[in-house]
């Protein structure tokens, strides 16, 4: 998991250059590994370890980079003493989020599922051209991104079609981004993968199959406890109480939900 930091650039853009689609962009080979996607995508997700989390993901990539995180409502969270505005980036078009950034707030987030096509990436390395900095982090838990713009310097001044996907900005984002947003992305896909195979493994023997939705659970609940930056870590960690997980590689205390490749004994 990498923290991107772009800071403010003179990119500029020009609206006739960019190139409209009426289709959806495909997956850039330049953002991820063609051959781990498609072993990703193929994927039948029979047991999602992570299902129970998906309201935690925002807090967990929030407190890798801010150390006061505090939600004031639905939209709205002070991050280190500042006010934040949150908007959701759920459709490939672009318009919708061009006009919420050009609200009265001056520093906002934006929350996406994934960052696997180049126009994508694109928008995200122009909107630097108009904040202080954006900060991309992306979750450790599930295919889940934030995006943070600091200090909005001046609106965005171009302007989009609605009725039309966008291929191409005819702009070049920075290698070093790339290849961060790339190593994530396959990372990602990576550990999806071997948690499925683990998975299906014990599928196959009646007698794992009985303590893998336990692991499950317990996986799921140290997961949430990390977030909310609830471990307890005065616990003794009685041998009854500590297990082995296979899906996570190391010892679970289920009282206090710490890990460690060491049993305590």
């Amino acid at each position: 998991m990498s923290i991107i930091k772009i800071d403010n650039n003179n990119i500029k853009i020009n609206t006739e250059n960019i190139v409209y689609s009426k289709g959806y962009s495909r997956p850039s080979k330049s953002i991820l590994d063609p051959n781990l996607y498609n072993k990703y995508k193929s994927i039948k997700d029979s047991f999602n370890l992570f299902e129970e989390l998906r309201d935690n993901l925002l807090d967990e990539c929030l407190n890798y980079m801010f150390s006061s995180v505090i939600n004031i409502n639905e939209n709205i969270y002070t991050l280190d003493g500042e006010c934040y505005n949150l908007i959701s980036f759920n459709e490939s078009k672009f318009y919708n989020i061009t006009n919420k950034l050009n609200c009265k707030y001056s520093n906002y987030i934006i929350v996406l599922n994934e960052i696997y096509t180049y126009p994508k990436i694109q928008y995200i390395y122009i909107l630097s051209g108009y904040f202080e900095n954006v900060r991309i982090c992306m979750s450790k838990i599930s295919n889940f991104i934030v995006i943070v713009c600091y200090n909005k310097l001046k609106n965005l001044d171009f302007i989009l079609k609605n009725d039309l996907y966008i291929k191409d900005f005819n702009v070049k984002v920075d290698e070093v981004v790339i290849k961060y947003l790339k190593d994530d992305n396959d990372d990602y896909f990576r550990n999806i993968i071997n948690l499925n195979d683990k998975i299906t493994k014990k599928c196959e023997s009646l007698s794992q199959l009985t303590n893998l939705n336990r692991e499950i659970c317990i996986i799921s609940k140290y997961y949430k406890a990390l977030i909310e930056k609830k471990c307890n870590m005065n616990c003794n960690c009685r041998p009854s109480n500590i297990f082995y997980s296979d899906l996570l590689e190391c010892y679970i205390c289920e009282n206090c939900l710490v890990l460690t490749r060491f049993l305590t004994v």
